[in-house]
Protein backbone atom coordinates (compact mmCIF):
# COMPACT_ATOMS: atom_id res chain seq x y z
CA UNK A 1 0.00 0.00 0.00
CA UNK A 2 2.84 2.37 0.82
CA UNK A 3 4.34 1.82 -2.66
CA UNK A 4 0.99 2.68 -4.26
CA UNK A 5 0.83 5.84 -2.17
CA UNK A 6 4.34 6.87 -3.22
CA UNK A 7 3.48 6.21 -6.88
CA UNK A 8 0.29 8.25 -6.53
CA UNK A 9 2.23 11.18 -5.08
CA UNK A 10 4.76 11.00 -7.97
CA UNK A 11 1.95 11.17 -10.53
CA UNK A 12 0.39 14.10 -8.69
CA UNK A 13 3.71 15.98 -8.72
CA UNK A 14 4.11 15.47 -12.48
CA UNK A 15 0.55 16.68 -13.19
CA UNK A 16 0.97 19.70 -10.93
CA UNK A 17 4.27 20.61 -12.61
CA UNK A 18 2.70 20.35 -16.05
CA UNK A 19 -0.01 22.72 -14.88
CA UNK A 20 2.63 25.19 -13.69
CA UNK A 21 4.41 25.21 -17.03
CA UNK A 22 1.36 25.88 -19.21
CA UNK A 23 0.33 29.28 -17.74
CA UNK A 24 3.91 30.54 -17.80
CA UNK A 25 4.37 29.47 -21.41
CA UNK A 26 1.14 31.30 -22.30
CA UNK A 27 2.54 34.38 -20.64
CA UNK A 28 5.71 34.00 -22.67
CA UNK A 29 3.73 33.73 -25.89
CA UNK A 30 1.78 36.90 -25.18
CA UNK A 31 4.94 38.83 -24.47
CA UNK A 32 6.72 37.46 -27.52
CA UNK A 33 3.83 38.54 -29.74
CA UNK A 34 4.30 42.16 -28.74
CA UNK A 35 6.56 42.89 -31.70
CA UNK A 36 9.94 42.04 -30.20
CA UNK A 37 12.33 40.27 -32.45
CA UNK A 38 15.75 40.32 -34.04
CA UNK A 39 16.63 43.20 -36.32
CA UNK A 40 19.42 44.34 -38.62
CA UNK A 41 20.68 47.85 -39.26
CA UNK A 42 22.73 49.23 -42.12
CA UNK A 43 25.65 51.62 -41.75
CA UNK A 44 23.45 54.54 -42.77
CA UNK A 45 21.18 54.23 -39.73
CA UNK A 46 21.71 54.86 -36.04
CA UNK A 47 22.62 52.03 -33.75
CA UNK A 48 19.96 50.58 -31.47
CA UNK A 49 20.26 51.26 -27.73
CA UNK A 50 23.11 49.29 -26.21
CA UNK A 51 21.93 46.23 -24.25
CA UNK A 52 21.74 46.66 -20.51
CA UNK A 53 24.21 44.50 -18.62
CA UNK A 54 22.50 41.84 -16.55
CA UNK A 55 23.81 39.65 -13.77
CA UNK A 56 24.30 35.89 -14.10
CA UNK A 57 22.45 33.64 -14.02
CA UNK A 58 19.70 34.99 -16.28
CA UNK A 59 16.75 34.01 -14.09
CA UNK A 60 17.80 36.55 -11.46
CA UNK A 61 16.67 39.36 -13.77
CA UNK A 62 13.06 38.11 -13.73
CA UNK A 63 10.58 39.96 -11.54
CA UNK A 64 8.16 38.28 -9.15
CA UNK A 65 5.43 38.49 -11.81
CA UNK A 66 7.53 36.36 -14.16
CA UNK A 67 8.31 39.20 -16.60
CA UNK A 68 11.81 40.32 -17.51
CA UNK A 69 12.72 43.79 -16.28
CA UNK A 70 14.77 44.51 -19.44
CA UNK A 71 14.88 43.28 -23.00
CA UNK A 72 17.64 40.82 -23.81
CA UNK A 73 19.40 41.89 -27.02
CA UNK A 74 22.39 40.09 -28.57
CA UNK A 75 24.32 42.66 -30.62
CA UNK A 76 26.82 41.71 -33.33
CA UNK A 77 28.55 43.91 -35.88
CA UNK A 78 30.91 43.45 -38.83
CA UNK A 79 33.18 46.25 -40.02
CA UNK A 80 35.49 46.17 -43.05
CA UNK A 81 38.36 48.68 -43.18
CA UNK A 82 41.14 49.50 -45.63
CA UNK A 83 44.29 50.41 -43.70
CA UNK A 84 47.89 51.26 -44.58
CA UNK A 85 49.47 48.75 -42.20
CA UNK A 86 47.48 45.71 -41.05
CA UNK A 87 49.81 44.71 -38.22
CA UNK A 88 49.89 48.18 -36.70
CA UNK A 89 46.10 48.38 -36.91
CA UNK A 90 45.76 45.00 -35.17
CA UNK A 91 47.75 46.38 -32.24
CA UNK A 92 45.45 49.41 -32.16
CA UNK A 93 42.35 47.18 -32.16
CA UNK A 94 43.73 45.14 -29.27
CA UNK A 95 44.33 48.35 -27.32
CA UNK A 96 40.81 49.56 -28.16
CA UNK A 97 39.26 46.36 -26.81
CA UNK A 98 41.24 46.67 -23.57
CA UNK A 99 40.36 50.37 -23.23
CA UNK A 100 36.65 49.53 -23.24
CA UNK A 101 37.12 46.63 -20.76
CA UNK A 102 36.69 44.04 -23.49
CA UNK A 103 38.93 41.38 -24.98
CA UNK A 104 40.02 39.90 -28.32
CA UNK A 105 38.27 36.59 -28.98
CA UNK A 106 40.05 35.53 -32.18
CA UNK A 107 42.44 36.87 -34.81
CA UNK A 108 43.82 35.61 -38.14
CA UNK A 109 46.28 37.08 -40.65
CA UNK A 110 47.11 35.89 -44.16
CA UNK A 111 48.84 37.17 -47.30
CA UNK A 112 47.03 37.81 -50.55
CA UNK A 113 48.18 38.79 -54.07
CA UNK A 114 51.04 41.25 -54.17
CA UNK A 115 52.10 40.38 -50.59
CA UNK A 116 49.16 42.39 -49.24
CA UNK A 117 48.11 41.44 -45.72
CA UNK A 118 44.51 40.60 -44.82
CA UNK A 119 43.33 40.11 -41.23
CA UNK A 120 40.13 39.35 -39.33
CA UNK A 121 39.81 40.19 -35.62
CA UNK A 122 36.83 39.49 -33.37
CA UNK A 123 36.49 41.39 -30.10
CA UNK A 124 33.94 41.34 -27.27
CA UNK A 125 33.08 44.58 -25.48
CA UNK A 126 30.47 45.40 -22.82
CA UNK A 127 27.10 46.33 -24.29
CA UNK A 128 27.27 49.84 -22.83
CA UNK A 129 30.59 50.41 -24.65
CA UNK A 130 29.46 49.09 -28.03
CA UNK A 131 28.72 52.41 -29.76
CA UNK A 132 31.89 54.19 -28.53
CA UNK A 133 34.01 51.18 -29.50
CA UNK A 134 32.57 51.11 -33.03
CA UNK A 135 33.26 54.85 -33.39
CA UNK A 136 36.90 54.38 -32.39
CA UNK A 137 37.34 51.38 -34.69
CA UNK A 138 36.11 53.27 -37.75
CA UNK A 139 38.75 55.94 -37.14
CA UNK A 140 41.55 53.43 -37.82
CA UNK A 141 41.03 53.26 -41.60
CA UNK A 142 38.77 53.81 -44.58
CA UNK A 143 35.37 52.22 -44.05
CA UNK A 144 34.49 49.77 -46.83
CA UNK A 145 31.40 48.11 -45.39
CA UNK A 146 29.49 47.83 -42.13
CA UNK A 147 26.63 45.72 -40.84
CA UNK A 148 24.86 45.29 -37.52
CA UNK A 149 22.45 42.67 -36.20
CA UNK A 150 20.37 42.88 -33.02
CA UNK A 151 18.75 39.61 -31.93
CA UNK A 152 16.02 39.81 -29.28
CA UNK A 153 16.15 36.71 -27.05
CA UNK A 154 13.70 37.99 -24.43
CA UNK A 155 11.10 35.36 -25.36
CA UNK A 156 13.65 32.57 -24.91
CA UNK A 157 14.55 33.98 -21.49
CA UNK A 158 10.92 33.88 -20.42
CA UNK A 159 10.54 30.32 -21.67
CA UNK A 160 13.69 29.12 -19.91
CA UNK A 161 12.77 30.78 -16.64
CA UNK A 162 9.26 29.32 -16.75
CA UNK A 163 10.62 25.83 -17.31
CA UNK A 164 13.20 26.26 -14.57
CA UNK A 165 10.59 27.42 -12.06
CA UNK A 166 8.41 24.40 -12.83
CA UNK A 167 11.36 22.03 -12.53
CA UNK A 168 12.40 23.63 -9.23
CA UNK A 169 8.89 22.93 -7.93
CA UNK A 170 9.20 19.32 -9.03
CA UNK A 171 12.54 19.00 -7.29
CA UNK A 172 11.11 20.30 -4.01
CA UNK A 173 8.26 17.80 -4.16
CA UNK A 174 10.61 14.91 -4.92
CA UNK A 175 12.77 15.88 -1.96
CA UNK A 176 9.72 15.68 0.31
CA UNK A 177 8.78 12.31 -1.14
CA UNK A 178 12.34 11.08 -0.58
CA UNK A 179 12.00 11.86 3.14
CA UNK A 180 8.96 9.58 3.33
CA UNK A 181 10.35 6.71 1.26
CA UNK A 182 11.25 3.60 3.22
CA UNK A 183 12.01 0.73 0.86
CA UNK A 184 15.06 0.56 -1.40
CA UNK A 185 12.92 0.45 -4.54
CA UNK A 186 11.06 3.59 -3.50
CA UNK A 187 14.29 5.41 -2.75
CA UNK A 188 15.84 4.41 -6.09
CA UNK A 189 12.74 5.44 -8.02
CA UNK A 190 12.57 8.86 -6.41
CA UNK A 191 16.34 9.34 -6.73
CA UNK A 192 16.11 8.68 -10.47
CA UNK A 193 13.48 11.40 -10.83
CA UNK A 194 15.54 13.83 -8.75
CA UNK A 195 18.60 13.28 -10.94
CA UNK A 196 16.54 13.76 -14.11
CA UNK A 197 15.12 17.06 -12.90
CA UNK A 198 18.50 18.28 -11.64
CA UNK A 199 20.16 17.56 -14.99
CA UNK A 200 17.46 19.54 -16.79
CA UNK A 201 17.85 22.46 -14.36
CA UNK A 202 21.63 22.46 -14.88
CA UNK A 203 21.13 22.47 -18.65
CA UNK A 204 18.78 25.45 -18.44
CA UNK A 205 21.19 27.30 -16.12
CA UNK A 206 24.00 26.73 -18.62
CA UNK A 207 21.91 28.13 -21.46
CA UNK A 208 20.93 31.16 -19.37
CA UNK A 209 24.56 31.88 -18.52
CA UNK A 210 25.51 31.58 -22.20
CA UNK A 211 22.80 34.03 -23.22
CA UNK A 212 23.83 36.38 -20.41
CA UNK A 213 27.37 36.47 -21.76
CA UNK A 214 26.17 37.12 -25.32
CA UNK A 215 23.88 39.91 -24.10
CA UNK A 216 26.35 41.53 -21.71
CA UNK A 217 29.19 41.54 -24.28
CA UNK A 218 28.58 42.70 -27.86
CA UNK A 219 30.57 41.01 -30.63
CA UNK A 220 32.46 43.15 -33.16
CA UNK A 221 34.24 41.50 -36.11
CA UNK A 222 36.71 43.72 -37.96
CA UNK A 223 38.15 42.82 -41.39
CA UNK A 224 41.34 44.61 -42.42
CA UNK A 225 42.96 44.83 -45.86
CA UNK A 226 45.80 46.86 -47.26
CA UNK A 227 45.25 48.98 -50.41
CA UNK A 228 46.48 47.62 -53.70
CA UNK A 229 49.69 49.48 -54.72
CA UNK A 230 49.59 51.54 -57.91
CA UNK A 231 51.46 49.71 -60.68
CA UNK A 232 52.17 46.73 -58.44
CA UNK A 233 54.90 46.41 -55.83
CA UNK A 234 57.18 43.90 -57.54
CA UNK A 235 60.24 45.22 -59.44
CA UNK A 236 62.06 43.79 -62.46
CA UNK A 237 63.65 40.38 -61.90
CA UNK A 238 66.07 38.93 -64.50
CA UNK A 239 65.72 35.46 -62.99
CA UNK A 240 61.96 35.81 -63.07
CA UNK A 241 62.05 36.72 -66.77
CA UNK A 242 64.22 33.66 -67.55
CA UNK A 243 61.89 31.43 -65.59
CA UNK A 244 58.88 32.82 -67.43
CA UNK A 245 60.68 32.28 -70.78
CA UNK A 246 61.50 28.67 -69.90
CA UNK A 247 57.94 28.12 -68.79
CA UNK A 248 56.71 29.52 -72.13
CA UNK A 249 59.10 27.29 -74.09
CA UNK A 250 57.96 24.22 -72.21
CA UNK A 251 54.36 25.19 -72.87
CA UNK A 252 55.08 25.44 -76.64
CA UNK A 253 56.87 22.05 -76.64
CA UNK A 254 54.01 20.49 -74.76
CA UNK A 255 51.56 21.92 -77.30
CA UNK A 256 53.57 20.52 -80.21
CA UNK A 257 53.73 17.07 -78.60
CA UNK A 258 50.00 17.11 -78.12
CA UNK A 259 49.51 18.11 -81.78
CA UNK A 260 51.86 15.39 -83.05
CA UNK A 261 50.26 12.69 -80.93
CA UNK A 262 46.84 13.84 -82.10
CA UNK A 263 47.70 13.56 -85.85
CA UNK A 264 49.60 10.23 -85.62
CA UNK A 265 46.41 8.26 -86.55
CA UNK A 266 45.98 10.47 -89.62
CA UNK A 267 49.64 9.91 -90.62
CA UNK A 268 49.22 6.12 -90.31
CA UNK A 269 46.04 6.13 -92.38
CA UNK A 270 47.70 8.31 -95.03
CA UNK A 271 50.74 6.00 -95.17
CA UNK A 272 48.55 2.92 -95.62
CA UNK A 273 46.59 4.65 -98.38
CA UNK A 274 49.82 5.61 -100.16
CA UNK A 275 51.17 2.03 -99.97
CA UNK A 276 47.91 0.64 -101.33
CA UNK A 277 48.02 3.15 -104.14
CA UNK A 278 51.62 2.19 -105.06
CA UNK A 279 50.74 -1.51 -105.02
CA UNK A 280 47.68 -0.92 -107.22
CA UNK A 281 49.66 1.19 -109.65
CA UNK A 282 52.46 -1.46 -109.85
CA UNK A 283 49.97 -4.22 -110.80
CA UNK A 284 48.40 -2.06 -113.43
Amino acid sequence: MRSLAILGILIAVLLASAGCIAPQLDQKSSLAGGGSGGGSYSSSGDYPPAPVSQGAPGYESVSSSGQLTDQKIITTSHISLEVKDVRTTLDSLTSTAAAFEGYVGSMSVDTRSGNRLYAVLTMRVPGSAFNPAVTEIKKLGVLKSESLQAEDVTAEYIDLNARRAALAGQLTQYMRIMEKAETVSEILEVQEQIERVQVEIDRIDGRLKYLDNRVDYATITVSLQEPEPVGGNEGFSFVGVINEGIAGLLAVVAGLLILIISIIPLIIIGLIAWLVYRWWKGRK
